[in-house]
């Protein structure tokens, strides 16, 4: 099954919005076990520092500091040793407020005190991570329910531009096969009369080669656009593929272009001979109809001299078409396939055309895996050089 534009526009975006959900999922899981992590990192902390109470009430009380008459007695290796618990314990709850000092008079020393945390400071702590982690939730949440927004409010935009573009290539397609019919029929009702001609009725002649060379060149231009629809409506085009020989594929070119050139148009060719490629026999012949329409028109006006070659370049099938004409400036070389590109201004520009042209030829050389690319013709003019995937076998 073959996908359109619009398919491929839906897989896209159920692409990007399973990533943009697994990617804040995995956001805020990574957020909510960094939370756990501190958590449990501070508690670790608390336990740490109990520790470093425990030595202190010890020291303290070995130390003598806190003594007194009424003070809590233990005994200690022999000896009896009073503390007063309370001072000490108001002494060290001042260094460490999240801890609980506990004493149990009459017990041995290695029991007579505890030190806890207390349960409020591990609730807090608690607490504090479930805020942190509710969120974490509900920002990951509201970040994807705003990508997902977005995502959609771009594929309803793109989608939009697609069913307008479809809907203009369907018009396309429809006007311009409405237009072939007349077109067909007209050019036949010219070409009878001008049979029917007789001798003497040469302005009538005149009149009738010129209706036909105009309705020749309209058909040309209906046939342009409607491949250039075609061409950009479908990435693979239906070939008859067979085997062409080069040099007379060009010659039928020639022929066909014979009527539609200038009187004062000289085209001259050179051929390797037997080069053999493979494709469509219409499309490579539309293509080298515009290529050589092309170097014509932009040839020097009254002395056009187009030169069309066939040779092999590095084991492959190639040919070139050369004109006299101006040249093609550095910068302009990378526009001029584009579709409607045309170069200067359409306003002052005295030769005729669509801009479809070389965008056609670029386009269904591509289709047979072939490329196109420019160089100048010294002294002056431009070539382009078509190279074919096909190797030589002569």
């Amino acid at each position: 099954m073959k996908l359109t534009a619009r398919h491929k526009l839906r897989l896209s975006i159920i692409l990007v919005i399973s990533y943009m959900i697994a990617a804040f999922v995995w956001w805020a899981v990574s957020l909510v076990n960094y939370s756990k992590t501190e958590k449990d990192l501070r508690l670790q902390l608390y336990r740490s520092d109990s520790l470093h109470l425990a030595g202190e009430i010890s020291h303290n009380m070995f130390g003598g500091k806190f003594i007194g008459n009424d003070s809590m007695a233990f005994e200690y290796r022999g000896q009896t040793l009073f503390v007063d618990t309370q001072k000490l314990k108001n002494y060290l709850l001042a260094k460490y407020p999240p801890y609980d000092i506990t004493f149990y008079p009459g017990h041995s020393f290695e029991t007579i005190f505890s030190v806890k945390i207390k349960d409020a400071v591990i609730k807090n702590e608690h607490k504090k991570y479930e805020r942190k982690k509710d969120s974490w939730i509900y920002e990951g949440v509201v970040m994807t329910l705003i990508m997902l927004v977005l995502a959609m409010a771009l594929y309803l935009f793109l989608d939009r531009i697609l069913r307008l573009n479809a809907q203009q290539n369907n018009f396309l397609l429809a006007i311009t096969h409405e237009l072939k019919t007349p077109v067909a029929g007209s050019k036949l009702a010219v070409q009878t009369a001008q049979r029917k001609l007789s001798s003497e009725q040469t302005e009538l002649g005149r009149l009738l080669r010129m209706a036909d060379s105009n309705v020749s060149r309209l058909s040309r231009i209906i046939d342009n656009v409607l491949m250039a629809t075609r061409v950009q409506s479908s990435s693979r085009m239906n070939f008859i593929i067979q085997d062409l020989v080069l040099e007379e594929l060009i010659e039928d070119t020639l022929a066909e272009l014979k009527d539609s050139l200038p009187d004062t148009a000289v085209i001259t060719t050179q051929f390797v001979p037997e080069l053999l490629i493979r494709g469509d026999r219409e499309l490579l012949q539309m293509a080298l109809s515009n290529l050589i329409s092309n170097a014509v028109k932009y040839s020097r006006p009254g002395n056009e001299k187009v030169h069309i070659q066939t040779f092999i370049h590095k084991g492959r099938v190639g040919m070139s078409v050369s004109d006299n004409g101006s040249g093609i400036p550095e910068k302009e070389r990378k526009n001029i396939f584009k579709m409607f590109y045309r170069m200067g201004d359409e306003r002052t520009r005295s030769s005729s055309g669509t801009g479809l042209g070389l965008f056609l030829v670029e386009r269904l050389l591509r289709q047979h895996s072939a490329i196109i690319y420019i160089t100048d013709n010294l002294p002056n003019g431009t070539t382009f050089n078509l190279l074919f995937k096909e190797r030589a076998n002569v």
